[in-house]
């Protein structure tokens, strides 16, 4: 019994709910059906105007992204040649720690030769001390204290060979000192040099550091306007949508007059290829309803595009998204047919159009993904699958 008495108050629910969508759905049918003449252009001018600044906000924006893209460009630029100086810095240093290595090494090696140098100095001075306080006595009893002349001469030799030894020896060690010094003196040459080249590019450094800052400020600035821009942007095409709902409402009630035959001939005559059909879809990587169907081909950009049955143009405008360039024809009966992405348009607001007459050319304007006509056909206020009716 529970079960049955929940059954039948969920079907009792249920027939509300499609009572109450029925009631809402002929809402704006029957709240537009008056409308005047008056309040139709009202709504559209409304609806233009938007859209106009829509167009103008869509300049500025343009344009504010384009700064933001240079000033990125220019940030990264600086951030890049910032980072090259940087680079050649570091290798400068690690350089001028070489150098300083090598000149250590080298400052080492000249004190040991010097301190070689000293040191046998001091031994030969030594020993011209001593010559000259025996005054050559100790010398000449070397020699006079030969047992032979033979012992003489090599006595004589010997001296001889020290005292050339100690010259020569003095001699060599400055020799060394020399090239150890004009070494020592290349090396702080370079690190002279190297030093002037970091000096140099720390320089250059700063400079880029600055530009960088700059650019950087720029760079936050046009974003910040653009994120501003972007929101009245956003703000205004909200407003815009709106509007176009209720010029939408109020044009697409259509009249009682029967202006049409009631049969829809097909729309774009010599092509047939369907691209995209009526029902749910997948665009831009979201699910996407398509209230009509897409006639595409190759070389149909251009081609006329001729009213499906007679009526009158209750819609002949220009959306920078959406359907881009579109006409929508009033068949009477509420009942009415749209012509969208077209490249022109070739009639005009309240114009009367007979069945089979060019409304316009087939284009990609608006939100489209290459040359195609998007066709619908609404009875009652509701987009239905033109194929069903073509």
């Amino acid at each position: 019994m529970i079960k049955t008495r929940n059954r039948k108050h969920s079907k009792k629910l249920l027939s509300l709910l499609m009572l109450l969508t029925l009631l809402f759905t002929m809402l704006p049918t029957a709240a537009f059906a008056e409308a005047t003449e008056e309040e139709k252009l009202a709504a559209q001018q409304k609806r233009d105007e938007l859209q106009q600044q829509l167009r103008e906000i869509e300049e500025r924006l343009s344009a504010i992204k384009d700064d933001v893209e240079r000033a990125e460009e220019k940030a990264n630029s600086y951030a890049d040649r910032k980072w090259i100086v940087t680079q050649q810095i570091d290798a400068i240093q690690e350089s001028i720690t070489l150098k300083e290595e090598e000149l250590k090494l080298r400052q080492q090696e000249l004190d040991e030769k010097k301190a070689a140098q000293q040191e046998n100095y001091e031994l030969f001075k030594q020993r011209l001390r001593a010559i000259y306080m025996t005054n050559d006595t100790s010398a000449l009893s070397t020699l006079l204290g030969a047992s032979s002349f033979s012992e003489f001469l090599v006595r004589a030799e010997v001296m001889r060979q020290v005292s050339e030894h100690d010259t020569q020896l003095i001699e060599q060690l400055k020799k060394e000192q020399e090239e150890i010094e004009a070494a020592q003196k290349v090396i702080e040459e370079e690190l002279a040099s190297l030093e002037e080249d970091k000096e140099a590019l720390a320089v250059k450094q700063s400079e880029l550091a600055a530009l960088l800052q700059e650019a950087n400020s720029e760079l936050s600035t046009a974003e910040a306007l653009e994120e501003v821009t972007q929101e009245e942007y956003d703000k205004i095409n909200a407003a815009f949508k709106q509007a176009d709902a209720e010029l939408d409402a109020i044009m697409g009630t259509g009249s009682d007059t029967i202006y049409g035959t009631g049969e829809y001939g097909w729309p774009v005559p010599g092509f047939t290829y369907i691209s995209s059909g009526f029902g749910w879809r997948t665009l831009y990587g979201q699910p996407n309803f398509h209230g009509g169907i897409d006639i595409a081909g190759s070389g149909i950009y251009g081609t006329p595009v001729v009213a499906s049955d007679s009526g009158t143009v209750v819609r002949a405008l220009y959306y920078t998204t959406g359907y881009g360039y579109h006409v929508m024809i009033d068949h009477g009966g509420n009942n009415w047919t749209v012509y969208g992405h077209l490249s022109s348009i070739a009639v005009s607001y309240g114009q009367y159009v007979s069945k089979g007459e060019m409304v316009g050319r087939v284009g990609s304007t608006g939100n489209s993904t290459g040359p195609h006509l998007h066709f619908e056909i609404r009875l009652n206020g509701t987009k239905v699958n033109p194929l069903l009716y073509l």
